[in-house]
């Protein structure tokens, strides 16, 4: 029975992450701005992008998709961590 609930959870977390992440956005690239990441990050990202977005997905909307989840995910604590800095960001 544990081991049942254990592959029901898994995969809920994998659909999960691919409603989350695995969608294409409707970023346009060039109207954003350029950053830099290590050439390990790009190839693993490229590869992920490539290997699991069916061609559908772009680095940048793997990315957007990335900061949105982290942002909605931890816009409390960043929110205080300003407030103690006394300067709001939100």
């Amino acid at each position: 029975m544990k081991n049942l609930k254990q592959k029901s959870n898994k995969a809920l977390r994998t659909a999960q992450y691919k409603s989350t992440f695995l969608n294409p956005t409707e970023f346009v690239a060039r109207s954003g701005k350029t950053v830099y990441i290590s050439k390990e990050f790009h190839k693993r990202l490229s590869l992920l992008v490539f290997m699991l977005g069916g061609g559908e997905l772009t680095l940048s909307d793997y990315l957007q998709n990335l900061l949105k989840h982290h942002f909605e995910d931890y816009r409390e604590e960043i929110k205080e961590i300003y407030k103690n800095m006394d300067k709001p960001i939100f």
